[in-house]
Protein backbone atom coordinates (compact mmCIF):
# COMPACT_ATOMS: atom_id res chain seq x y z
CA UNK A 1 0.00 0.00 0.00
CA UNK A 2 1.38 3.40 -0.98
CA UNK A 3 1.87 5.97 1.73
CA UNK A 4 0.82 9.55 1.23
CA UNK A 5 3.45 12.24 1.50
CA UNK A 6 2.77 14.35 4.57
CA UNK A 7 2.21 17.99 3.66
CA UNK A 8 3.90 20.80 5.53
CA UNK A 9 1.73 22.98 7.72
CA UNK A 10 0.77 26.11 5.69
CA UNK A 11 2.55 28.55 8.02
CA UNK A 12 5.79 26.55 7.88
CA UNK A 13 5.49 26.41 4.08
CA UNK A 14 5.02 30.20 3.92
CA UNK A 15 7.97 30.85 6.23
CA UNK A 16 10.27 28.65 4.14
CA UNK A 17 9.27 30.26 0.83
CA UNK A 18 9.49 33.79 2.33
CA UNK A 19 12.96 33.08 3.75
CA UNK A 20 14.17 31.89 0.33
CA UNK A 21 12.38 34.69 -1.56
CA UNK A 22 11.05 32.35 -4.25
CA UNK A 23 7.63 31.46 -5.66
CA UNK A 24 6.03 28.06 -6.19
CA UNK A 25 7.06 27.91 -9.86
CA UNK A 26 5.87 24.32 -10.31
CA UNK A 27 2.44 25.14 -8.87
CA UNK A 28 1.74 28.63 -10.28
CA UNK A 29 2.02 30.41 -13.62
CA UNK A 30 1.46 33.92 -14.95
CA UNK A 31 -0.84 34.39 -17.93
CA UNK A 32 -2.04 37.40 -19.89
CA UNK A 33 -5.80 37.78 -19.38
CA UNK A 34 -6.93 40.85 -21.33
CA UNK A 35 -6.29 44.56 -21.76
CA UNK A 36 -8.50 45.45 -18.78
CA UNK A 37 -6.92 43.06 -16.21
CA UNK A 38 -3.49 42.57 -17.74
CA UNK A 39 -1.69 39.54 -16.33
CA UNK A 40 -2.84 37.22 -13.59
CA UNK A 41 -1.59 34.28 -11.55
CA UNK A 42 -3.11 30.85 -12.16
CA UNK A 43 -2.84 27.57 -10.28
CA UNK A 44 -1.06 24.74 -12.10
CA UNK A 45 -1.69 22.41 -9.16
CA UNK A 46 -4.42 21.89 -6.58
CA UNK A 47 -4.28 24.05 -3.45
CA UNK A 48 -6.32 22.97 -0.42
CA UNK A 49 -8.17 25.37 1.83
CA UNK A 50 -5.69 27.21 4.13
CA UNK A 51 -2.63 26.30 2.00
CA UNK A 52 0.07 28.91 1.50
CA UNK A 53 -0.13 30.06 -2.13
CA UNK A 54 2.27 32.97 -2.76
CA UNK A 55 4.10 35.85 -1.05
CA UNK A 56 3.50 39.49 -1.98
CA UNK A 57 7.18 40.47 -2.26
CA UNK A 58 8.72 43.90 -2.65
CA UNK A 59 10.63 46.50 -0.66
CA UNK A 60 9.62 46.93 2.98
CA UNK A 61 9.37 50.69 3.61
CA UNK A 62 8.02 52.89 6.38
CA UNK A 63 4.97 55.15 6.11
CA UNK A 64 6.97 58.30 5.41
CA UNK A 65 8.84 56.69 2.51
CA UNK A 66 5.57 55.25 1.22
CA UNK A 67 4.01 58.74 1.14
CA UNK A 68 7.07 60.16 -0.62
CA UNK A 69 7.01 57.45 -3.30
CA UNK A 70 3.27 57.77 -3.89
CA UNK A 71 3.84 61.44 -4.77
CA UNK A 72 6.51 60.56 -7.35
CA UNK A 73 5.03 57.39 -8.89
CA UNK A 74 2.56 57.34 -11.75
CA UNK A 75 -0.91 56.68 -10.31
CA UNK A 76 -1.09 53.27 -12.02
CA UNK A 77 1.97 52.12 -10.05
CA UNK A 78 0.51 52.83 -6.62
CA UNK A 79 -1.72 49.74 -6.87
CA UNK A 80 1.47 47.75 -6.22
CA UNK A 81 1.92 49.36 -2.79
CA UNK A 82 0.39 47.39 0.10
CA UNK A 83 0.02 49.17 3.45
CA UNK A 84 -0.27 47.21 6.69
CA UNK A 85 0.21 47.56 10.44
CA UNK A 86 3.19 46.08 12.27
CA UNK A 87 4.58 46.97 15.68
CA UNK A 88 1.95 49.70 16.04
CA UNK A 89 3.18 51.52 12.91
CA UNK A 90 2.11 51.66 9.27
CA UNK A 91 4.47 49.91 6.86
CA UNK A 92 4.30 49.25 3.14
CA UNK A 93 5.46 46.55 0.76
CA UNK A 94 6.36 48.41 -2.43
CA UNK A 95 6.10 45.91 -5.29
CA UNK A 96 6.09 48.49 -8.10
CA UNK A 97 9.38 47.21 -9.51
CA UNK A 98 8.92 44.36 -12.00
CA UNK A 99 11.06 41.64 -10.43
CA UNK A 100 9.54 38.43 -11.78
CA UNK A 101 7.70 37.61 -8.55
CA UNK A 102 4.15 36.30 -8.87
CA UNK A 103 2.49 37.85 -5.80
CA UNK A 104 2.47 41.35 -7.28
CA UNK A 105 0.42 40.05 -10.22
CA UNK A 106 -2.43 38.49 -8.23
CA UNK A 107 -5.62 40.26 -9.27
CA UNK A 108 -8.43 41.49 -7.09
CA UNK A 109 -11.85 39.92 -6.78
CA UNK A 110 -13.84 41.50 -3.99
CA UNK A 111 -16.84 39.19 -4.44
CA UNK A 112 -15.40 35.70 -5.04
CA UNK A 113 -11.75 35.80 -3.99
CA UNK A 114 -10.07 32.48 -3.26
CA UNK A 115 -7.19 33.80 -1.11
CA UNK A 116 -6.68 36.02 1.90
CA UNK A 117 -3.62 38.14 2.73
CA UNK A 118 -1.98 37.38 6.07
CA UNK A 119 1.09 38.87 7.69
CA UNK A 120 3.72 36.43 8.91
CA UNK A 121 6.96 37.24 10.71
CA UNK A 122 10.15 35.42 9.82
CA UNK A 123 13.71 36.35 10.71
CA UNK A 124 12.33 39.43 12.48
CA UNK A 125 10.66 40.87 9.38
CA UNK A 126 7.04 40.93 8.21
CA UNK A 127 6.03 39.15 5.03
CA UNK A 128 2.63 39.37 3.35
CA UNK A 129 1.42 35.98 2.18
CA UNK A 130 -1.69 34.74 0.43
CA UNK A 131 -3.43 31.67 1.85
CA UNK A 132 -6.28 29.75 0.19
CA UNK A 133 -9.77 30.54 1.51
CA UNK A 134 -11.08 27.41 -0.20
CA UNK A 135 -9.76 24.70 -2.50
CA UNK A 136 -8.24 26.15 -5.68
CA UNK A 137 -8.29 23.96 -8.78
CA UNK A 138 -5.63 23.80 -11.52
CA UNK A 139 -6.38 26.44 -14.17
CA UNK A 140 -8.18 28.71 -11.69
CA UNK A 141 -7.02 32.31 -11.29
CA UNK A 142 -5.61 33.18 -7.86
CA UNK A 143 -7.38 36.28 -6.47
CA UNK A 144 -7.89 38.18 -3.24
CA UNK A 145 -9.89 41.13 -1.94
CA UNK A 146 -7.65 44.21 -1.88
CA UNK A 147 -9.97 45.86 0.67
CA UNK A 148 -11.40 49.36 0.53
CA UNK A 149 -14.03 50.54 -1.93
CA UNK A 150 -12.24 53.19 -3.95
CA UNK A 151 -10.36 51.04 -6.48
CA UNK A 152 -10.96 52.51 -9.96
CA UNK A 153 -11.75 49.17 -11.62
CA UNK A 154 -14.70 48.65 -9.27
CA UNK A 155 -16.29 51.74 -10.80
CA UNK A 156 -15.51 50.64 -14.35
CA UNK A 157 -17.74 48.27 -16.31
CA UNK A 158 -15.87 45.45 -18.00
CA UNK A 159 -17.50 44.20 -21.21
CA UNK A 160 -16.50 40.78 -22.50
Amino acid sequence: MATRRRRKPPLQDAIEYAARGVDKMAELEVEYINLFKGRGVFAKAHFSKEDFVVEYRGQLINHEESDRRRKTYHKACTVFMFDFQWKEKTWCIDATQEDGSFGRLVNEDHKRSNCKMKKIITEGKPHLCLFALRDIQPGEEVTYNYGGNDWPWRKQVCHK
